[in-house]
């Protein structure tokens, strides 16, 4: 059983008509996690709707998505009166919030966290360590979530994301024994795709003087006929301690988008981004280990369905 609460400013919850249709979608922080939901709805109610910032999903007791209200219809019909409420998760928060141009000295988890993102209600998952950066900077127009992602992607080797229960998560992916996705799994659909825009082969990394270069080569993906080179100005601030700014970082993310394998299945909830999914399907060469980026999880005509877009396990989380 799936239940859907809508929860208001003033503090009134309200559980949701059993919907007809919903989605769910997960990612890895980009793009943000989103929800939408279509369920019966009594005339006359509007304003309920209206005052709703929250919906919650729980699946058996469980929270499975905590995000917020972008927008909310009714429609009158034949059919009846139907609405429908989509919306973001609760990165939305960090994404839709500006922060204002700073200079840091010396700039820790703990200020980071104090200004952009507890203001906001977020708390942490788990407690974590991430070192201290010198001379971080906050350009203007970047959004609390940016100065976040920064701060701890390209800085602290780990990648910001929010947990199913609207928690943020700032630890290493855990390691866990893979999902099996064999002949005896609901596989409806498993689709390939090999995508060479954006790949690079070559990317050079300079300062501003020229002194400093940086070069590295994907020749593996040039020996395919792989010609897509980048040359990137290292800003004076920023050291090669910033991952961003250096050439393999750049060569290994744009390596993951490479193979993308897109798999449903007959169930609600089957994996989730940041899993690892043992594929072992029948007639085709596409087995193997891969890593889930994004996880889809509708109700529709056909029922329950997650759809799993997988990556290689290497991937650049």
């Amino acid at each position: 059983m799936i239940e859907w609460k809508l929860i208001c400013y003033d503090g009134r919850e309200y559980f949701l008509p059993t919907p007809v249709a919903w989605q769910l979608d997960y990612g890895l922080g980009s793009p943000c996690d989103c929800f939408w939901v279509k369920f019966l709805w009594s005339a006359g109610k509007e304003d309920q709707l209206a005052n709703g910032v929250r919906v919650q999903v729980k699946q058996k007791g469980k929270l499975q998505f905590l995000g917020v209200i972008d927008e909310c219809q009714c429609q009158w019909s034949q059919e009846g009166c139907m609405a429908e409420i989509t919306g973001r998760g609760l990165q939305a928060l960090l994404l839709d919030n500006q922060a204002e141009a700073a200079d840091y000295g010396q700039a820790t988890l703990e200020e980071i966290l104090r200004r952009y993102v507890t203001p906001f209600g977020i708390g942490l998952e788990r407690r974590v360590f991430l070192p201290a950066v010198w001379g971080f900077s906050v350009s203007s127009g970047s959004s609390c979530w940016k100065v976040l992602y920064d701060f701890a992607r390209y800085h602290g080797g780990v990648t910001p994301r929010f947990t199913r229960e609207g928690k943020l998560a700032l630890h290493p992916w855990p390691t866990a024994d893979p999902i099996e996705l064999d002949m005896d799994a609901p596989v409806t659909r498993v689709v390939r795709r090999d995508k060479r825009y954006g790949v690079l082969s070559q990317v050079t990394v300079k300062d501003v003087t020229g002194w400093t270069r940086q070069t590295e080569v994907n020749s593996d993906f040039q020996r395919r006929g792989g010609q897509c080179s980048r040359v990137i100005l290292l800003p004076k601030n920023t050291g090669f301690q910033a991952r961003r700014y250096q050439a393999r970082f750049q060569l290994d993310r744009s390596a993951a988008d490479l193979l993308e394998v897109e798999v449903t299945v007959a169930l609600p909830f089957a994996a989730w981004p940041g899993d690892l999914v043992r594929l072992t399907r029948a007639g085709w060469s596409g087995n193997g280990l891969y890593r889930v980026r994004e996880s889809r999880v509708t109700l529709g005509e056909s029922g329950y369905e997650t759809r799993l877009i997988l990556g290689t396990p290497q991937a650049v989380l």
